[in-house]
């Protein structure tokens, strides 16, 4: 009996250990220094303002993409627009040049005749949908956009000073397979939990004194379309790496709730190739 029991223990914990064991092809590093994971990631826009009252939606379906897909949706709350204009109760701006160049005609003309919000999944037309989609859209379209051919994966390092308020991010990316045009990659900031009056027309009053913003664009750390990763052609294993010094962090923004977001897109097109997210990492300060 004794012996039985050591054999049914024995077995429990190899079932239980095999059980821990997730996707270990698809998670684990190519060579022992490649810490490139090929796991495809999704960039989810939501072009939204304070004084829209339709917007408050929007937001949570994308909290809730987030959450349905950890690690591979990454939002982007973009304030642009007429509804993102201050007035009375509505003083604090949160408009950004990044923003404001997505959203005009130089960019993606992002339309508030349609209503807002609306927004880009990956920055490309999918099934049955326009490029610019209302929120209706967006589930189907991160669907699709996760099966999407997986191009490259990249390695996010960000390091701050809290002292000086300085950022320095690096970018390792490695091709997996070959692509024919040009890629760039855009950096930018965004912060969680920020504290702000917003229209919400499903309250009443529909005005929220204190509604908190989450995924805020912040600024962009490259230029609204970022610079260039690697030029074509690009073959298969081909890797990269690119960095960005010395980048000063607004002393207004609250360095605890901040994020570096990065993708690489088509320098062309304008598609977003893969995305990824990094909390800025305190390298000395407070």
């Amino acid at each position: 009996m004794k012996i039985q029991g050591l054999l049914l223990i024995t077995l429990v914990l190899l079932f239980a250990s095999c059980d821990k064991v997730t996707n270990p092809i698809q998670n684990r590093s190519t060579t022992a220094t490649d810490t490139v994971k090929y796991i495809r990631k999704v960039l989810l826009e939501d072009y939204t303002g304070h004084t829209c009252g339709n917007c408050p939606p929007a937001a949570a379906q994308a909290e809730a993409l987030t959450e349905a897909y950890p690690d591979k949706v990454i939002a982007i709350a973009v304030h642009a627009g007429s509804f993102a204009k201050t007035k009375a109760g509505y003083t604090t701006s949160y408009t950004t040049t990044a923003g404001n160049d997505w959203n005009g005609s130089s960019g993606f003309n992002i339309s508030e005749g349609a209503g807002n919000p609306n927004g880009l999944v990956n920055r490309k037309a999918y099934d049955g949908s326009n490029l610019i989609q209302g929120i209706t859209k967006w589930p189907t379209s991160v669907d699709q956009a996760l099966k999407d051919t997986y191009v490259l994966g990249f390695t996010l390092q960000p390091t701050y000073d809290a002292a000086t308020r300085n950022l320095n991010t690096t970018v390792k990316a490695k091709f997996k397979t070959a692509y024919s045009s040009n890629t760039t990659i855009t950096l930018v900031l965004t912060e969680d939990s920020i504290i702000g009056p917003q229209t919400d027309y499903s309250k009443n009053p529909d005005k929220i004194p204190d509604y908190v913003f989450m995924h805020m664009l912040r600024g962009d750390i490259n230029g609204s379309w970022g610079t260039l990763l690697k030029a074509a052609p690009i073959a298969a294993n081909d890797t990269v790496t690119v960095s960005f010094s010395n980048f000063a962090v607004n002393p207004a923004f609250k360095d605890k709730n901040l994020y570096v977001v990065a993708f690489v897109s088509d320098a062309i097109t304008k598609e977003v190739l893969q995305a990824e997210k990094a909390k800025l990492i305190k390298s000395s300060g407070k």
